[in-house]
């Protein structure tokens, strides 16, 4: 029946945003499943609403991946440093999963402030490398003039261009930011590319330097 079909919706949706925390180079296809599953319902005139599946499923992932994890003060610092790679790595894939859905409109844009009002409000280094992966993933797509979010955008990258100027922020976090500022002021010229992808995770592997366990 149709409760059922919901339920099998729903749980689709909530794998697609387990899977993508943790398997960043499916995070593409994992979003354009979703786009062919809904053009498929849709053409099948099937009752179930999976855009609002994922747009539940979207808040619960971010809400849920926002937590810092409570690292135990007794494990060694490598375990701690461990424990806190996984919260980053999970933290990253949720951002860039709903970056690709909002790129293929499976998500309402308002979505963006959402997020970008909740990073930045956090203010932590793990929540600005995470603002400018989101940031990254969708700047193509919605950083142009006909945008009507284009206004509240700009405000965005106000508050980023003040951050990277914030001498208190880590060096590694300031350049980040002015990654970000760079690559629009480039028109976004390096989305997508496998190359500059499998750059980005080679350096991620390597980055990490700031990352303290103890705060």
């Amino acid at each position: 029946g149709a409760a059922a079909r919901a339920e099998v919706i729903n749980v689709v949706a909530r794998e697609v945003f387990a899977k993508a925390t943790t398997q960043h180079n499916y995070i593409e296809l994992y979003a354009d499943v979703c786009a062919k599953l809904h053009a498929d319902l849709v053409r099948g005139t099937v009752e179930v609403n999976f855009k609002r599946s994922l747009l539940d499923q979207c808040q619960r992932s971010f809400h849920l991946h926002l937590q810092p994890p409570r690292i135990d003060q007794c494990l060694d610092y490598e375990e701690q440093y461990e424990e806190l790679v996984k919260y980053k790595t999970k933290m990253l894939g949720n951002v860039r999963l709903i970056g690709n859905l909002l790129r293929l409109r499976m998500l309402s844009p308002k979505i963006i402030f959402f997020c970008t009002d909740e990073l930045l409000g956090i203010g932590s280094n793990e929540a600005l490398e995470t603002l400018c992966a989101f940031i990254e993933t969708l700047g193509a797509a919605f950083d142009t003039p006909e945008w009507p979010g284009r206004p509240r955008l700009e405000e965005v990258f106000a508050r980023v261009k003040n951050l990277a100027e914030d001498p208190q922020r880590c060096a590694r976090i300031r350049c980040l930011l002015k990654d970000l500022l760079d690559k629009r002021r480039n028109g976004w010229r390096q989305w997508p590319t496998r190359a500059s992808e499998n750059g980005r995770a080679a350096s991620s592997r390597a980055e990490g330097s700031d990352i303290d366990p103890a705060g």
